[in-house]
């Protein structure tokens, strides 16, 4: 029975009503909390989902899981090596997709435009068969991904936003502009003209606006004066998270041919920081809503102390010890916190999952308003009629949904710092008990 005083005590305390404040502070205290816990739910799903999208184009599309690459000291290793060092690499266990591909910079252009800068990558033709994660997120918009052609008609394959700054169209002659080996290993620039073939989208701007494809036979006769070049060798395995095994075995497969293996976590190290950071900021942010209900508990917390000095000395006369009935504000405090943090994170799941069709409907909303406004302002004035409104639309954002992922662990965490803040507010607002004495509050009584 007194290890069930406390919370007999806070149960009532929670449920009666404050002398001539009523429930007010209570109420505000957890909608406070519920307020809390749903934003910060729902802005970090929305922010993995950005992040997961850009993480994977970034690993499916340009540095792979593992990329394996010739060392920079003491030159280059052999052309030779090549055909040993994709065999030794596919033998490796957990080892999925090998491709090997060229990357350079250069200029494109088309003949009405200005040239554009773009990353240039070289790979096999039938690189959709040898990887087809790339095949599904190399999304074609027009022409397809064929990059097999004649040695005078070299095709090549543009970002959907890199064709239309550039006004090219399939079958349209672009020229490339790059530097390539010449005589004693010395850069010259040449200019080459190439046929397009097709244009592909990924979602991620970057890649649309600055990928192109050639061959790795064009890339040869092109940077390398007909001589094969060290390729890079593009590496998937079956689970990126779990990299450092696969990435010891290549290494220790390679060795001593002169190549070198990075994992994807190095390669992009400043960006993936870089969005650790923002999401970092974005939570501290946001939770400076947990601190200011924070001490709306404390003050709502240490009124009702003293507002039950009576009752609380009167439990002191009778033996029961000042930590039990700490432990009663700290349970009401907990009651609110617990309260606010499962209401808050059922309503933060709910939008989370369906961000979209609450954007949805809001723009229907908004638009049908408008629309009764234009109905009655085309009596007076017929030219005033314009476009919908819309949250994301395509003229400023390059997105066609809002993405969401919700991990289940991120919620949890939000909830337990919630109820945290709570407790600490409702454990300060109580060190009042301890300090007065029965006999001073009840001389009176």
């Amino acid at each position: 029975m007194r290890s069930l005083l406390p919370l007999l005590l806070a149960r009532r305390y929670f449920h009666s009503r404050r002398r001539g404040a009523g429930n007010a502070s209570t109420v505000l205290s957890i909608l406070g909390i519920a307020v809390g816990v749903m934003t910060l739910t729902v802005v970090l799903a929305v922010m993995n989902g950005f992040q997961l999208g850009f993480i994977e184009s970034i690993v499916e599309i340009s540095s792979y899981h593992l990329q394996a690459r010739p060392r920079l000291q003491g030159g280059p290793p052999p052309a030779a090596l090549d055909a040993e060092v994709g065999a030794r690499i596919r033998q490796v266990s957990g080892v999925t997709t090998v491709v090997p591909f060229l990357q350079r910079q250069a200029l494109v252009d088309g003949a009405f435009q200005r040239p554009r800068v773009c990353s240039v990558r070289a790979v096999p033709p039938d690189l959709f068969h040898l990887d087809p994660v790339q095949a599904r997120m190399l999304a074609p918009v027009s022409g397809g991904f064929d990059l097999a052609g004649e040695p005078g008609a070299p095709k090549i394959v543009l970002g959907a936003e890199l064709a239309a700054a550039l006004g090219a169209r399939v079958g349209d002659a672009l020229s490339l502009s790059s530097y390539a080996a010449g005589a004693g290993g010395r850069p010259v620039p040449r200019r080459d003209t190439f046929v397009l073939a097709g244009t592909f989208r990924t979602g991620y701007y970057d890649f649309d606006s600055g990928l192109a494809f050639i061959s790795l036979e064009v890339a040869d006769a092109v940077y390398g004066g007909g001589q094969p070049l060290p390729r890079t060798w593009g590496i998937k395995i079956a689970d990126r998270f779990g990299d450092a095994g696969p990435l010891a075995r290549v290494s220790e497969a390679l060795s001593g041919t002169g190549y070198e293996v990075e994992s994807w976590r190095t390669y992009n190290r400043s960006f993936f920081d870089a969005l650790f950071v923002e999401k970092l900021m974005m939570m501290v942010l946001v939770g400076l809503i947990f601190l200011v209900v924070g001490f709306n508990v404390f003050h709502s917390l240490r009124r009702s102390v003293h507002e039950r000095m009576e009752e609380i000395a009167v439990l002191k006369a009778v033996g029961v010890p000042p930590r039990r009935i700490r432990s009663t504000f700290i349970l009401q405090g907990l009651f609110i916190g617990v309260i606010g943090a499962a209401s808050g994170l059922l309503a933060g799941l709910a939008l989370a999952v369906n961000v979209n069709e609450v954007f949805s409907g809001i723009e229907h909303l908004v638009n049908a308003a408008i629309t009764v406004v234009r109905t009655l302002a085309l009596a007076f004035a017929p030219e005033s009629a314009g476009e919908g409104f819309s949250i994301f639309s395509p003229t400023y954002f390059y997105l066609t949904r809002v993405p969401s992922q919700v991990f289940l662990r991120e919620a949890f965490l939000v909830c337990f710092f919630a109820v945290g803040s709570c407790a600490a507010a409702a454990w300060a607002a109580t060190r009042a008990v301890s300090r007065f004495r029965p006999s001073e509050v009840l001389r009176y009584e």
